[in-house]
C-alpha cells in the first residue's frame, strides 16, 4: 500500500508539473514560430460559480483551408472578468495546425486534467504519505522476526 500511495504522488506530481512545463515550452514556441491569424469565440462555458467547471471558451478559426475548433480557458487562473469579444488573436503551428497559442497566453493543451493545480498538492500529500508509510514498514521490518 505503501508504494501504490508513493507511485501514485510522483506520478501525478511529476506528470502535473512535467506537463505544465511541456505546455509552458510549447507556447514560447509557437510565440515566435507560429504563424499569426485570428479565431472567433463561438461559445463560453463554465465559471458560473462554485462547481461549475473551467471558465472557458470554444474558438474556430481557418488555417490552410481547413477549420479548426477547440476549447481552450478563457483567461488567467481566476477566468473571464468580463465576457470575451468576438474574436481573439492566435498564433498557429504550421507543421501541426491543431496546435496553437492564444493571446490569453493558453495552449491548444491547457484543458488537460493534468493542468489543474489541486494535482500538485495532492501529488505532494500522496507522495509524502507513501514515503512515510514506506519508512515505518522497512524500519520496523526487522522486528516482524
Amino acid at each position: 500500500m505503501a508504494g501504490a500511495l508513493l507511485l501514485a504522488g510522483i506520478a501525478l506530481l511529476g506528470g502535473s508539473l512535467g506537463y505544465r512545463w511541456h505546455v509552458s515550452a510549447e507556447a514560447d514556441r509557437l510565440r515566435s514560430d507560429g504563424v499569426p491569424t485570428t479565431a472567433t469565440i463561438v461559445d463560453r462555458s463554465g465559471g458560473g460559480g462554485r462547481g461549475s467547471g473551467v471558465d472557458r471558451i470554444e474558438i474556430t478559426y481557418l488555417y490552410d483551408g481547413v477549420q479548426y475548433e477547440k476549447w481552450i480557458p478563457c483567461a488567467g487562473l481566476t477566468g473571464c472578468h468580463r465576457t470575451p469579444g468576438l474574436r481573439v488573436a492566435i498564433r498557429v503551428d504550421p507543421a501541426d495546425p491543431e496546435r496553437f497559442v492564444a493571446e490569453n497566453g493558453h495552449t491548444s493543451g491547457s484543458l488537460s486534467f493534468l493542468m489543474s493545480w489541486t494535482l500538485i498538492p495532492i501529488g505532494l500529500v500522496l507522495t509524502v504519505i507513501g514515503a512515510g508509510l514506506l519508512f515505518v514498514v522497512l524500519k520496523d521490518k526487522d522486528n516482524w522476526a
